[in-house]
């Protein structure tokens, strides 16, 4: 029996000392989540920690505690040392991993012991890079390869950092392409699902795939399929009981979980809304190789442009809706909208006129994407001709609106931020809420002078102004 109360059998199991009795403790068989930032690792980790055997703290970088123990055990043991400081050492003897692990066991151990738990899980950022070490250390080890849709994550990015990518790991992509935050997020994406998906083919019989896309539609169903692969009684009821106020709060989480209450899938699809050209076409090539690999629609030219898919997975039912949106289907947001595209046109006079010249001979589109899972609404479009002061809905004949010279697109939420003056136009906009595109390469100016003339034609404040 050690000082704290723990008896330890030297096969891998710990007897606690837990309300008076002695509960068994598996330090063989630790769970570790391979996830990138932003892909639902936080959810996932209170399903885990809910679970009345297992136990999953905060972000702890166990995994890289682990890779630098190795180091240190390996140098001390006189073996070859790795080239780069940071990387692992091309051999790694076992007197070391035997080191690392006593460590690991130890601090397992205690916290299982503390929390009366049977079995420790961890979810670690870019614990994918150190997979074979973690086998080495646990060969019963269990993996669960955390998957998202590219285009949520690059929006969930944006969101959670809107003055700028720091932290979750965006830091060394922002660096790199410091004005192109979809481009550096797109990279980012890329680079840990490619880690997480070869650690997933390498190690297959360690490893259980999880989309978030499944986990939030399903959470019942995934949980129940996560604990049979880690050889746990199943927990019912579970996706409601893991936010229980007790959860433990330290460390770095999603900001948004403190204020959820039960699994939602409402920020599925909300990537929609983010323009997929500011990423270079080698890139998306390689984003929708994996895509395909994790069974998600590809990013393609026409993402962004047309009705928001029913789903993001190709098991799914992607396609656009089928039904016929009228004025009456249409959001208020989106009615709100037309309303005030109507009164400005109703307004335009000569002064206007003569103001916007370089564009008041043009045909726009204007388009408000639903809400996020709604798959049963269209996305509502018209057609502004200034010429003729007219607006058109072509929400059922969205082909009307291919020769216009250029379109501006949005969600029917930014949109009334924008009208109802909680957002300015140029803020939307930089933040990718509402989008601006093109017929031909009209050049920068002629954007500044197309989205000035839309805000005076909506009754705006400048969208230039400082804010």
């Amino acid at each position: 029996m050690n000082s704290d109360g723990r008896y330890l059998d030297g096969g891998g199991q710990v007897s606690a000392s837990v309300d008076g009795g002695h509960a068994a403790i598996s330090l063989a068989e630790p769970v570790f989540v391979l996830c990138a930032g932003r892909s639902g690792s936080t959810l996932l980790r209170f399903l885990l920690d809910a679970h009345p055997e297992l136990a999953c703290p905060p972000e702890t970088n166990l995994p890289v505690m682990a890779g630098q123990l190795a180091t240190v055990w390996s140098l001390i043991a006189g073996a070859p040392l790795a080239k780069e400081r940071g990387d692992e050492p091309p051999v790694i003897p076992e007197e070391a991993i035997r080191g690392a692990r006593r460590t690991m066991d130890e601090m397992i151990g205690s916290y299982l012991a503390r929390r009366g738990k049977k079995r420790y899980c961890d979810k670690s950022l870019g614990t994918a890079r150190y997979a074979e070490l973690l086998l080495r250390l646990y060969p019963q080890a269990r993996f669960l390869c955390l998957y998202r849709h590219p285009m949520d994550v690059i929006a969930s990015g944006i969101e959670a950092c809107p003055w700028g990518l720091q932290g979750y790991g965006f830091d060394q992509y922002i660096a790199g392409t410091p004005g192109n935050a979809v481009f550096a997020l797109a990279r980012f994406w890329s680079e840990n699902t490619a880690a997480i998906a070869a650690a997933e083919e390498r190690f297959a019989g360690s490893c259980h795939r999880v989309r978030y896309e499944d986990l939030v539609t399903d959470p019942e169903g995934v949980a129940a399929g996560i604990f049979d692969f880690l050889g746990v009684a199943r927990a019912p009821g579970i996706s409601s009981r893991c936010f229980a106020p007790e959860r433990e709060r330290s460390g770095p989480a999603d900001y948004k979980i403190w204020h959820t209450s039960q699994v939602s899938a409402q920020s599925v699809g909300r990537g929609w809304s983010i323009p997929a050209g500011l990423i270079p076409p080698q890139v998306t090539a390689y984003i929708n190789e994996l895509a395909e690999q994790l069974g998600y629609i590809p990013v393609d030219e026409q993402w962004g442009t047309t009705t928001v898919p029913k789903d993001l997975r190709v098991t799914g039912d992607h396609r656009p809706a089928d039904s016929q949106a009228t004025a009456a289907d249409q959001p208020a947001e989106a009615a709100l909208l037309a309303d005030r595209l109507r009164a400005g046109l109703s307004r335009m006079d000569a002064q206007f006129a003569r103001r916007w010249e370089a564009c008041t001979a043009e045909s726009f589109t204007v388009a408000a994407l639903p809400p996020v899972g709604n798959g049963a609404a269209e996305q509502s479009q018209w057609r502004v001709d200034l010429t003729a002061r007219t607006l058109t809905d072509i929400t059922s004949s969205p082909e009307d609106g291919n020769d216009t010279a250029w379109d501006i697109v949005g969600s029917a939420e930014a949109w009334q931020a924008v009208l109802t003056a909680r957002t300015n136009l140029a803020v939307a906009m930089r933040r990718c809420e509402l989008r601006y595109c093109e017929d031909g390469p009209a050049g920068p100016t002629a954007a500044d002078t197309r989205i000035s003339m839309l805000a005076d034609l909506l009754r705006l404040d400048s969208p230039w102004q400082r804010t």
